[in-house]
C-alpha cells in the first residue's frame, strides 16, 4: 500500500478554497475492486478504477498542525449479495465549480480487505481511516452518515462528556453557602411550605 494520493482536482480544490477562504466538505467515500495499472498517472484519476459500493463517513478529524485530516469510514454487508475484495478506496469532496470530485485515492492491492455477503456468518463490517492532505484549509466538514456505527470506547467517552456537563437541580429547605455549591447546579430553597389555594395569587 503506497498511501493516499491527492488527485490533481483535489489539489486544485485546495488552491480554490485557500483563495476564497472556503470550506472543505468531504461528501462521500467509496470502495472498489480495481487498482491503478503501473503506467497510470494516479493523481489524474477522476473516479475509482472499478467502483463497487459507497461507504459511510463516520468521522473526520482535522490535524491543522500537519495540514491533514483523518477520514474514518465504514463498509458493511447489508444488501451485499456476493462477497468481494476491496482493493481501492476513494474520498470525494465538493468543488464549488465542478460539483463532486474524487479528492483522494488509495490503492489497496497490496493489502486487500474482504467484504462478506449479507448471508455470511463471518464479519460483516469493515472500518478504515484515510489520512488526506488538506493544506492550510482551516474549515473542514463532512457529510456524516447517521447510520454509521460508533465504537464502545467513543460511546463511553461521549457519555462521560455529557455527564460532566449536565445541569442538576437541588431542592432544599436549608440555605447552602455559595462556596459549598456544585458547578452546573441550580439550588431551589424552600422558604415556606403549605397548601396553595387556587386564585389566591
Amino acid at each position: 500500500m503506497n498511501g493516499t494520493v491527492i488527485t490533481k482536482k483535489g489539489l486544485i480544490l485546495i488552491t480554490k478554497l485557500l483563495a476564497s477562504d472556503g470550506e472543505m466538505e468531504f461528501s462521500r467515500v467509496a470502495v472498489g475492486t480495481g487498482s491503478a495499472p503501473p503506467e497510470t498517472d494516479t493523481p489524474s484519476l477522476q473516479d475509482l478504477v472499478s467502483y463497487k459500493m459507497d461507504g459511510v463517513i463516520a468521522e473526520v478529524k482535522p490535524d491543522l498542525e500537519h495540514q491533514q485530516a483523518s477520514v474514518r469510514f465504514q463498509v458493511n454487508s447489508i444488501n451485499v449479495e456476493e462477497s468481494f475484495v476491496v482493493t481501492e478506496a476513494g474520498v470525494y469532496a465538493k468543488d464549488p465549480d465542478e460539483g463532486e470530485i474524487l479528492y483522494a485515492y488509495l490503492d489497496m492491492s497490496d493489502d486487500p480487505q474482504m467484504v462478506y455477503d449479507s448471508e455470511s456468518a463471518i464479519s460483516k463490517f469493515l472500518e478504515m481511516t484515510l489520512v488526506v492532505v488538506v493544506g492550510t484549509v482551516e474549515k473542514i466538514t463532512a457529510v456524516i452518515n447517521p447510520q454509521s456505527l460508533v465504537s464502545r470506547e467513543d460511546f463511553d467517552k461521549e457519555i462521560s462528556s455529557l455527564q460532566e456537563g449536565k445541569t442538576n437541580i437541588v431542592v432544599t429547605d436549608v440555605e447552602i453557602p455559595v462556596e459549598n455549591r456544585e458547578k452546573n447546579t441550580f439550588y431551589l430553597t424552600i422558604k415556606k411550605s403549605g397548601a396553595i389555594i387556587p386564585g389566591s395569587g
